[in-house]
């Protein structure tokens, strides 16, 4: 079962603590993705509401543990090894590639008349939505 919380404080560009700690089960070194929800998703066959699908903002690493919170980092690539923070980056093919957690070398043969697009990511904020990820 994930772990989920808050973004708690923003302490600078590259320490964040989130809202939840070892009560909760959090380890050092656990990866949280930090998500803003986007659109609702609707079965193509049913109509029936899938829920809402999340974007993810950025990944954090956690470095040290406390009952009822955690100091995060940015999560390193899996890909390169470099951290990434795609609310940084410009819109673009790689940064949904890395958003979702994919590889940069594969992409699918889908119709591209029927993708909606990434949203707009606004900066990492206070309050902003995490969930353990490993």
């Amino acid at each position: 079962m994930p772990v989920e919380g808050k973004v708690a404080r923003i302490i600078d560009d590259a320490t964040v603590i989130i809202s939840c700690g070892a009560e909760s089960g959090v380890r050092p070194g656990m990866v949280f993705a930090v998500v803003l929800p986007v659109d609702e998703v609707f079965d193509p066959d049913s109509g029936e509401n899938l829920g809402r699908w999340e974007a993810v903002k950025g990944r954090l690493q956690v470095l040290h543990v406390q009952d009822r919170m955690s100091i995060c980092a940015p999560a390193l690539d899996r890909a390169d090894g470099l951290a990434f923070d795609p609310a940084t980056h410009t819109l673009s093919a790689e940064m949904i590639q890395v958003s979702l957690a994919r590889s940069r070398s594969s992409s699918l043969n889908v119709d591209k008349s029927q993708a909606a697009g990434m949203p707009g990511l606004s900066p990492i904020r206070v309050g902003d939505k995490v969930r353990s990820v490993d």
